[in-house]
C-alpha cells in the first residue's frame, strides 16, 4: 500500500507543514482534522482564510502537546 503523499502547491512544494513536527501534511491529515481539501488552484493563503485557520498540525502532534 502506498503512503499518503503530501499536498503540494502549484510550485511542487508542500502546501501545509505541521507546526509541531515540521513534516508535510497529506490529504488524510486534513480529513482527520475535519478540514476539506484545497480547491484546484487555491493558494495556501486563500485556503486558510476560507477555513479560518492560521496553522495546521497533525492530529497526533496536537494530542501529544495537549497531554503534556
Amino acid at each position: 500500500m502506498n503512503a499518503p503523499q503530501p499536498l503540494l502547491d502549484r510550485s511542487g512544494r508542500p502546501m501545509f507543514v505541521c507546526r509541531a513536527c515540521g513534516e508535510p501534511m497529506t490529504s488524510d491529515d486534513l480529513f482527520r482534522l475535519g478540514l476539506r481539501l484545497p480547491d484546484d488552484g487555491e493558494s495556501r493563503e486563500e485556503y486558510c482564510d476560507a477555513e479560518l485557520v492560521d496553522e495546521v498540525e497533525h492530529e497526533s502532534c496536537g494530542r501529544r502537546a495537549r497531554a503534556g
